[in-house]
């Protein structure tokens, strides 16, 4: 796994999975894993050689989930700096996939850079969003419950273990250099 980078003032810091556990738990561990496979494969497109300056990153998310908010918050701080946008409409499709609210699609921009990238439908476990629809719905058993809650920490753990580009689309790349 890689450490995300980031640059605040004349310092360094580096962030790992374990850096966005201790700041968010385990109740959205799936939207935590989801905002760091997007990090690593922003990073490995864009700031692969020199970390962004934290106060310059953007992002707009079309997941709207606490734990993929947490995750981006403690690396870019962008939720702080104003910097941090829910798309109501997001773009979807086949290299998008679908959430139980909106879909995995992120838009991440720094340093005159920017990259749009989607989770692979592929990745996310087949009933995972109609069980998670199930549950926003209040029609969920408690067992239901309990097997979402399991499947939750299956899916990051295999997220977890992918390659960011294994995990991710890079959609569209803008404001590099060539």
């Amino acid at each position: 796994m890689t450490s995300i980078r980031v640059a605040d003032g004349d310092r360094v810091f580096s962030f790992d999975f374990d850096d966005l556990l201790k700041f968010h738990g385990t109740k959205s561990i799936c939207g935590l894993t989801v905002s760091l496979k997007i990090m690593e494969a922003a990073w490995t497109t864009c700031w692969k050689h020199k970390p962004p300056a934290r106060d310059e990153i953007s992002v707009h998310s079309g997941f709207p989930g606490p734990g993929t908010r947490d995750g981006f918050e403690i690396v870019t701080r962008a939720i702080s700096h104003g910097a941090y946008h829910i798309l109501n409409d997001p773009p979807s499709g086949p290299l998008v996939a679908e959430a139980a609210k909106g879909a995995y699609f992120f838009r991440v921009s720094a340093a005159g850079a920017s990259v749009e990238l989607g989770l692979k439908p592929e990745v996310v476990p087949d009933d995972f969003v109609a069980r998670r629809r199930l549950l926003q719905s209040g029609e969920a058993s408690e067992n239901d419950a309990k097997t979402f809650r399991q499947m939750q920490f299956e899916f990051s753990d295999h997220l977890r273990a992918l390659k960011p580009f294994e995990a991710v689309n890079v959609l569209t790349v803008s404001g590099l250099d060539p």
